[in-house]
This record gives C-alpha cells, sequence and structure tokens, in this order.
C-alpha cells in the first residue's frame, strides 16, 4: 500500500474514531445520570474493585456495530465481549475497545474514559480517548501529532533532570493477592522516601484508577512516568499512539528493557508490562530519547514487577 494512501486511512479512520468516541462519552454520561436517577447497581467481574455497568456492555455494542457496518473486513477486540484468553494480532486492521476504562467505573473519580485504538500489521496507528466528565477528547494518527481538543500535545516539552524531579503515576488494578500487593507497596515506599532512606524522593506518588486516564495524564504532561503491568491491549492501544505522537518513550517489561532486547510498540502491548515517560525537552549533553531512557533505567532499576495473577 502506497504511504500517501495509507495516510489517507489513517485520517479516515481517525475521524470515524473520533465520532464514536464522541458518541461513547456522551453515552457514558447518560448512563451516569441514569444510575443515578434509579440507584441502579453495578455488577462486579473478576473482584469487588473490578465494575461492569450496564452502560460498558452498551456503549461496546455502540462501537461494534458501527465498525462491523462501516468496515466489514476489519477485526473488532472488545474488552466486555473478549472470549478470554491472550490476545493475538495479525497484519488485518482490528480496532482495540475499551468502552468505558477506570477500574471505579465513575463510582469514585472523574477519570473515566471511553478508548478506541486500531492497529495495523500487528502496530497501533489510531487512538481516541474521550474522557466525558473531564470534557477531555485526545486523539492521534501516526506522523499525525496529538492533540487534546483540538490543541497539539508536546510542542514545548519540559525538562526532567531525573526521578526526583518526577511525579509517578503507579496504576495498582483489582488485584489483591498478597504476592501482588507486596511489591506495589514496596516500589510505593522506595519512590516516595528521601534521599537519607535510599529513596528517590520522587515530586508524587499517583494512582489514577483507570489506565487511560493514566496516560492521558502523562501525554498532556500532567504526569511524568506510569509504570503498570498485567493491564490488556485495550488499556493502552489508543494512549499508546497518543503518548508516541506526542514524543513521550515506551518500553516494555524491566526483564526486556534492562537486557537491551528489540520490541516494536505492539509487542510491547501484548507483553502486557509498561513504563511510560513523558515527552522531555533535550538538555546540552543529552537528548530527548537518551534523557527517557536514563530515567525508564532509573524507574527498573529501582522497582520490583509483580506476578502474573
Amino acid at each position: 500500500m502506497a504511504q500517501n494512501n495509507l495516510e489517507e486511512l489513517y485520517e479516515e479512520y481517525l475521524q470515524f474514531a473520533l465520532d464514536l468516541g464522541r458518541k461513547g462519552g456522551d453515552m457514558i454520561k447518560a448512563g451516569q445520570a441514569k444510575r443515578f436517577e434509579t440507584f441502579a447497581t453495578v455488577e462486579t467481574k473478576t473482584t469487588a474493585t473490578d465494575f461492569l455497568t450496564e452502560t460498558d456492555l452498551a456503549v461496546e455494542a455502540m462501537i461494534h456495530k458501527a465498525i462491523s457496518e462501516t468496515y466489514p473486513q476489519h477485526k473488532f477486540v472488545g474488552e466486555e465481549s473478549h472470549k478470554g484468553g491472550e490476545i493475538e494480532l495479525d497484519d488485518e486492521w482490528t480496532w482495540i475497545i475499551d468502552p468505558i476504562d477506570g477500574q471505579s467505573k465513575s463510582r469514585h473519580s472523574p477519570y473515566v474514559g471511553c478508548s478506541i485504538g486500531l492497529t495495523h500489521k500487528k502496530i497501533p496507528v489510531v487512538g481516541v480517548i474521550c474522557q466525558p466528565f473531564l470534557n477531555e477528547l485526545y486523539w492521534a494518527k501516526t506522523g499525525g501529532g496529538a492533540f487534546l481538543n483540538g490543541i497539539r500535545l508536546g510542542a514545548r516539552p519540559q525538562h526532567l533532570k531525573d526521578l526526583s524531579e518526577c511525579s509517578v503515576c503507579l496504576q495498582w488494578g483489582s488485584g489483591r493477592k498478597p504476592e501482588i500487593m507486596e511489591p506495589k507497596y514496596d516500589n510505593a515506599k522506595k519512590l516516595y522516601a528521601g534521599r537519607e532512606a535510599g529513596g528517590k524522593e520522587v515530586h508524587a506518588i499517583r494512582i489514577i484508577g483507570s489506565s487511560t486516564g493514566a496516560l492521558a495524564c502523562l501525554a498532556s504532561g500532567q504526569i511524568d512516568v506510569v509504570q503498570d503491568a498485567l493491564n490488556q491491549p485495550w488499556d493502552v492501544c489508543a494512549g499508546m499512539v497518543i503518548i508516541q505522537e506526542t514524543g513521550g518513550f515506551i518500553c516494555g517489561s524491566k526483564q526486556n528493557f534492562l537486557e537491551g532486547k528489540k520490541e516494536t510498540v505492539g509487542e510491547i502491548m501484548l507483553g502486557r508490562r509498561y513504563c511510560f515517560i513523558r515527552a522531555v525537552a533535550p538538555s546540552e549533553t543529552e537528548t530527548s530519547v537518551e534523557i527517557q531512557r536514563r530515567i525508564a533505567i532509573e524507574m527498573y532499576e529501582t522497582i520490583e514487577e509483580w506476578p502474573r495473577q
């Protein structure tokens, strides 16, 4: 496929995804209003903190229907309709959707997002995140930049020296088993503690409760580092496109990264362990990527990853 044709397709699919994201955001707000009016209950899925609402199903059904009618040759992966097991991608256009991301599903936080990602040849190429309670719409396509409500992101990135200047987001997810929680507690202590106690003395620790919300905050410069593990591709697909287009840095698992293993963004997404560093201005002695890599190394040399559930 010629490059010009590919760029035209990216733009077509981006506009399609933006329309779906806006519609999904409207449905989320309407669903929230209905729940408040009727005192509707919220079901749980795998744990008491993994919520499922009627709106999740309705938003995914709306998106799936629109994609199947408009692009019947495209593949679809959605959180609520996925049958379990590891997700495998091929070279076909594949939409990867989280209808409502946020472990609290709007019960406790405004960081609730409809995440719409598109992959081609196993690589995320289009991403849209709508956060309706914050009136924020993020979007990006490969080679086209990233935007928040029409404002270009990453145009003037700020400097970062090391982790001590960072606001770090640690996404803890819904798992509560001791073998999962203990390394998470230890990681927070190591990062937040002062230098005299052997810590990194980071500016702040954040737990957003939504992977799409965390990546949106990083893309817009509100958070400097996001570390996460064991999420599914629908949690990060759209955000990965947006972060890359801001000039952000993405790496995979601690082992793979520190060993120097070369991975595509698609492989990192499917690997389900990530570290993201926001766009950074170069210094007199280091390029932006050199600074980002150094901070990612410092991060991974400080923390431990938790085991798969």
